[in-house]
């Protein structure tokens, strides 16, 4: 079988059915796990162990499933492995794994979430939990437009949650094209669009949003009319963002950070600046072979010590918390720093495998190919897979996509 057939067609065996009362004590688990990834790390993290204690239940037929045939969860563990390789050979201490497997444990849990999304009969439980949720966390967003203490309350989680409402948009968006009944999917999608350019200060999730607004446009209209719609759609919806009064902060901050760069970085776009600045140096000097994923914070306070020695006012800049931020926001950056060159290709490569997916009649699918544009732009300004909410919400997300497009073989 080629590369090609098994894109199409993975070399997955058929399910087994589970008895009923697992199968729906499953289907349970699944969505609480969805309803609470939106916004609950504690959440979140109980319910992967309800889950984990499940996959142990199922063992025989999670083994048998074969999760690991479906390309991109095979790309994401060869990832993981050499993740954790990497690490022993630069640290040479079995200790030394905890802090990058656990912040990379999405692409372990990915294939077992598949596996348990292909053996429940009821995986829609879980995308409509997730809905739910999400939804439920943009109306609380609002929020913050009228209350200046909620406002300070849900000032950390915009990153996060944008990217999670500009996703879930698209997703919902093309789920309206697959169902009977499209408007109430529209209507969900355009709450959480509107939510992300009027509701909060998250420029990763209105980037993402004009982006993929674009890639709808190309996907809804008559072929002849894609080349206008891929172009005037973002620009209309950008032109109507900037009565958001938070876009124009987000903007106006943007562009005085570039134009007049800050001798000593106060917001939050100056810093940006500068890790992206100092995390290019890394990159420069660590592609090859890599400096290991424990010792970023160490490697950016250096850079930035060297880079402003002999400049009297930001000589101490070395000493601040962003200058010893293990977090690089940029995934990109963190995979070459972390690993070198080998783990930038394999990240790339887990990146590109549902890009390549294709359906039994050779067509790609349209929500794959959305959901992964915007992961890998987001992870150009925020490391996406290494923060735990963004990357256990595209994971899931992603392995939800990828088993419903599973096809057993006969």
């Amino acid at each position: 079988m080629t590369f090609a057939a098994v894109l199409r067609r993975p070399d997955l065996p058929a399910t087994t059915p589970l008895p009923r009362g697992l199968d729906v004590a499953l289907a349970v688990a699944l969505a609480a796990y969805g309803f609470f990834i939106p916004f609950s790390v504690a959440g979140t993290s109980l319910m992967l162990a309800v889950l984990l204690l499940f996959v142990l239940a199922c063992a025989p037929r999670v083994w048998r499933s074969r999760p690991w045939r479906e390309p991109t969860m095979a790309v994401g563990l060869v990832l993981f492995a050499w993740i954790g390789l990497h690490t022993l050979l630069i640290d040479g201490a079995l200790r030394s794994l905890r802090m990058p497997l656990v912040s990379y444990k999405e692409l372990l849990l990915a294939p077992m979430l598949f596996a348990l999304f292909r053996l429940t009969s009821r995986p829609a439980w879980f995308f409509r939990a997730l809905v739910a949720g999400t939804l439920a966390w943009a109306a609380v967003s609002w929020s913050a437009v009228w209350s200046e203490h909620m406002a300070l309350v849900l000032g950390p989680h915009r990153i996060s949650a944008s990217f999670e409402f500009a996703l879930l948009a698209f997703v919902l968006l093309e789920h309206g094209r697959r169902t009977a009944r499209p408007w109430p999917a529209r209507i969900g999608a355009a709450f959480l669009a509107l939510t992300v350019l009027f509701a909060m200060e998250g420029r990763t999730g209105q980037l993402i949003v004009l982006l993929l607004l674009a890639v709808s446009a190309w996907l809804h209209v008559p072929r002849r009319w894609r080349i206008a719609a891929l172009v005037l759609t973002p620009v209309l919806v950008a032109a109507l963002a900037l009565g958001s009064g938070a876009v124009q902060r987000r903007m106006a901050e943007t562009t005085s950070a570039i134009e007049k760069p800050e001798q000593v970085p106060t917001t939050s776009t100056g810093i940006r600046v500068e890790l992206v600045k100092h995390g290019l140096t890394l990159v420069r000097e660590h592609w090859l072979l890599g400096a290991g994923f424990n010792h970023y914070s160490q490697l950016h306070q250096d850079a930035v010590r060297r880079a402003y020695a002999n400049d009297p006012v930001r000589r101490e800049q070395y000493q601040s918390f962003w200058a010893r931020t293990p977090n690089p926001h940029d995934e990109y950056v963190m995979q070459v720093v972390g690993g070198g060159v080998v783990s930038l290709a394999l990240f790339l490569g887990w990146l590109a495998m549902p890009l390549l997916r294709r359906l039994p009649d050779g067509h790609h699918v349209p929500v794959l190919q959305g959901a992964v544009v915007a992961f890998a732009v987001g992870c150009l300004f925020n490391s996406l897979l290494l923060d735990f909410v963004e990357g256990h919400y595209y994971t899931a997300l992603l392995a939800w996509l990828l088993a419903r497009e599973a096809t057993p073989r006969a």
